[in-house]
């Protein structure tokens, strides 16, 4: 991945993509930025923080920590405005035998 000149400003944390399975809804994906990932997936899992995956935890989609990325909320921002998140999931990736696209 490319990476920005802004996305090492700020805080110091850690990126996280979570891969949805089934989809939920529109969204197959959440992009997320913690400082403690580990703590705020478990978060996610007990169906608190985000409104998508609070909703997609009580449907009974099974939500993975797919991808992490060292970088800040710029990083984050970035990576959700973009809105290919499958190009750079593994779980899709692997979903399509490897192929980028």
């Amino acid at each position: 991945m490319n990476r920005h000149p802004h996305d090492g400003d700020g805080v110091a944390g850690t990126v996280y993509l979570l891969h949805f399975e089934p989809a939920y809804r529109h969204a197959r994906h959440y992009v997320g930025w913690a400082s403690d990932v580990d703590a705020r997936v478990a978060l996610h899992r007990r169906g608190h923080g985000s409104p998508l995956i609070a909703a997609a935890v009580a449907a009974g989609v099974e939500i993975t920590l797919a991808a992490t990325f060292d970088g800040s909320r710029h990083l984050e921002r970035r990576l959700k405005r973009w809105h290919k998140t499958g190009q750079f999931c593994p779980v899709c990736r692997a979903a399509r035998g490897g192929r980028g696209r």
